[in-house]
């Protein structure tokens, strides 16, 4: 076994060593007595610092002399914030043709200590010039919106449901070799069975849920999901002749001018909605944990998948997680206005 560093010795053995040398016992018996893994000469550079400091402590600026100067190390961090996508090899590279010598590792270490650690980018829609001024107007509008106004909001979107969803990461135990066992791997298929689902919310419950089959158009959207599911969700949540506010997003099927007729007959008053803006959405983050709750229960065919989305939307997602989704879109907004309309965290 090999010595171990001073800086990795606890407290309590720096003060027995310091302890036992005062009671005459050698550098070499102390390291026996304590552990044989601290080297004599450690313990006599201890002994020796404490004399003079009183402290059992390593003094400050004694440590391995640093590669990189501070004025390197911000330039290292600057080139990373200008391009987020440069490599620490790339960094290192310009480094070196301006005559400083580093390992791309001291870059990282560099990048690091700054607060920037690599990560998987996280996918977010594509917002166009027009889009994120129109998001920001949106924002604006609906920031000082109260808790009473958002409560009559029925939220709505469809989702893809497939058998092999995600149920998040997970891990698995392996010995070196077995990276292809069965029971180590997750299965994928290329087309895997799935389910179009429209739903919607509000802050109180959920609506209910259509199943959707093939292509949806504008008479689809009136006949399977407007009148059959719309109508009977709003009498579920806000009574018979309830007031409330319908959004969706702009898809062709719900902007078309025969569904827009058809709110104004039912007299029933859109939220004017900002394009690519599922950030914005509650109910994005509603189907998000309907996959994973979905997930865990391994549906095996589309009746099993369909039996498991039910399941999830009616019997396991409770009030307080919708409550608490609709309760955060004064703060959706107020980050759509401090991104100045780019996609947000939400």
């Amino acid at each position: 076994m090999g010595k171990t560093s001073r800086a990795d010795w606890s407290p309590k053995k720096r003060a027995a060593a310091v302890t036992l040398k005062k009671e005459g016992f050698s550098y070499r018996e102390i390291a026996a007595k304590i552990d044989p893994t601290m080297t004599p000469s450690g313990i006599r550079k201890l002994c020796v610092r404490f004399k003079s400091t009183g402290s059992i402590s390593n003094q400050s600026g004694k440590g391995r002399r640093k590669s990189t100067s501070a004025k390197t190390d911000r330039r290292i961090v600057r080139m990373a914030l200008k391009n987020r996508r440069i490599t620490s090899d790339e960094i290192n590279g310009s480094l070196q043709a301006s005559g400083i010598h580093v390992t791309s590792r001291t870059v990282r270490n560099r990048l690091i200590a700054g607060g920037l650690r690599a990560r998987i980018p996280r996918k977010k829609p594509y917002l166009n010039a027009r889009q994120r001024t129109a998001r920001v107007q949106w924002a604006k509008q609906h920031v000082q919106w109260r808790k009473e106004d958002w409560e009559k909001v029925l939220f709505s979107d469809e989702v893809r449901v497939s058998i092999f969803g995600s149920d998040g990461i997970r891990y698995v135990r392996r010995r070196v070799g077995e990276a292809s066992l069965p029971e180590c791997t997750v299965p994928t298929m290329k087309h895997p069975v799935s389910v179009m689902v429209w739903g919607c919310m509000s802050r109180n419950r959920v609506g209910r849920l259509q199943i959707l089959e093939g292509t949806v158009n504008a008479d689809k959207y009136i006949n399977s999901v407007l009148e059959p599911k719309l109508l009977s969700s709003a009498r579920d949540i806000f009574g018979e002749g309830g007031s409330f506010t319908f959004q969706q997003d702009g898809a062709p099927c719900h902007t078309a001018r025969k569904c827009i007729n058809w709110f104004h007959s039912h007299q029933i008053p859109l939220l004017q909605w900002p394009g690519n803006s599922p950030d914005l959405n509650p109910i994005e983050n509603l189907w998000a944990r309907l996959k994973r709750l979905v997930a865990k229960k391994h549906p095996s065919n589309k009746q099993e998948l369909i039996s498991a989305i039910i399941t999830a939307w009616f019997h396991v997602i409770d009030s307080k997680d919708l409550a608490a989704l609709v309760d955060s879109m004064p703060a959706r907004c107020q980050a759509v206005i401090d991104s100045k309309g780019f996609p947000t965290r939400y």
